[in-house]
């Protein structure tokens, strides 16, 4: 615990000192007089708007968490359980490297709930593919037909090595569906290697194959359970996903109506998707830095330039580090005080 400890802190520091440097350069080229003046005239009313849309993203990934667990047999959650685990999620994704920390964390409050950790990982591993397909599409179409909308190439550039490596994903994705054999065999070989480690080492070789034999079944016949006999769960899952992703969207749009600026909303909406797909990818913890720096570029023909660094620090506020402080303290309390009994 102590070393999951200071992980989480040395990793959320590293995230916050980033995001920091990276905000004060861009506010050193974009800041001049008018800067303060439009701050000065914000509407503040719309801030109401943005935590109310912010919420609701949170609510729409609630909802499709608890759809999805509902698709195994005799298994439910609590809305609000669905709320926290969505939040811890968060929490653990946004203070770690490539977002690492929060696949383990759901698998393992996931198993808390009566769900076998085979099934809790098929889940995980089913939310990501899912979501991360969503945008693998629907990045390269908004790309080729609103090509005006991303006049830097090296936004299209990464786009395509995301595409490419999320490729690699669903292979190995395929593979293990139909293949899980082989993964049980590469799971044992590693853990038999790792014995000498503190926590394995009193555990017998036979015992780490049975587990690890019983939790790839239960991981490769979830999956078949949602893709031949699960096909409504799958629609309601992707339909609320959906549903959360604009929802935290048009939070730049109305952000930009609080400058008093005229916005095409759709237009904002769909410069975010590609910039939020390379997200998958960024190894700094919850993307900080470069996040910063790509909205920058995507959102510098709808916002003047003495406003866009204002306006980027504003943005990441409500919807990132708002979200992360609820995030830190759910976790505080689903692993501390409550200890997710």
């Amino acid at each position: 615990m102590n070393n999951l400890n200071r992980t989480l802190k040395s990793g959320l520091k590293f995230s916050i000192v980033i995001s920091a440097i990276i905000l004060v350069i861009i506010l050193f080229f974009t800041t001049d007089s008018r800067t303060w003046n439009a701050l000065l005239t914000l509407k503040w009313n719309y801030v109401l708007y943005i935590l109310i849309l912010n919420f609701l993203s949170w609510i729409f990934a609630a909802i499709r968490y608890k759809i999805l667990i509902k698709g195994l047999e005799g298994v439910n959650i609590k809305l609000t359980e669905a709320l926290q685990i969505h939040l811890a999620y968060y929490f653990a994704s946004s203070i770690t490297p490539t977002s690492a920390g929060g696949e383990p964390l759901e698998i393992y409050l996931l198993s808390k709930k009566n769900i076998k950790v085979g099934q809790a990982t098929a889940l995980s591993l089913f939310r990501y593919v899912i979501n991360s397909l969503t945008f693998a599409i629907s990045s390269p179409i908004v790309i080729y037909f609103y090509s005006y909308l991303f006049p830097q190439q090296i936004i299209k550039r990464l786009v395509q090595y995301s595409a490419l490596l999320f490729f690699l994903i669903v292979v190995g994705f395929i593979f293990a569906l139909y293949k899980p054999r082989p993964i049980i065999r590469f799971i044992a070989y590693i853990l038999l290697k790792l014995r000498k480690l503190p926590f394995l080492s009193k555990i017998h070789p036979y015992q780490i194959l049975r587990v690890v034999n019983n939790n790839v079944k239960d991981f490769h016949s979830t999956l078949w359970l949602f893709i031949k006999d699960k096909k409504l769960t799958m629609f309601g899952f992707f339909f609320f996903n959906l549903l959360s992703w604009f929802t935290y969207f048009l939070i730049a749009p109305v952000l930009m109506m609080s400058f008093h600026l005229k916005v095409n909303i759709i237009s904002v909406v769909l410069v975010q998707i590609p910039i939020f797909f390379l997200m998958f990818y960024v190894p700094t913890p919850g993307g900080s830095g470069v996040i910063e720096i790509l909205l920058s570029l995507a959102f510098a023909p709808f916002v003047p330039k003495y406003i866009l660094g204002i306006y980027i620090i504003l943005w990441r506020t409500f919807t990132h580090y708002v979200t992360l402080l609820a995030g830190a303290f759910d976790f505080i309390y689903v692993l501390g005080i409550k200890n997710w009994e």
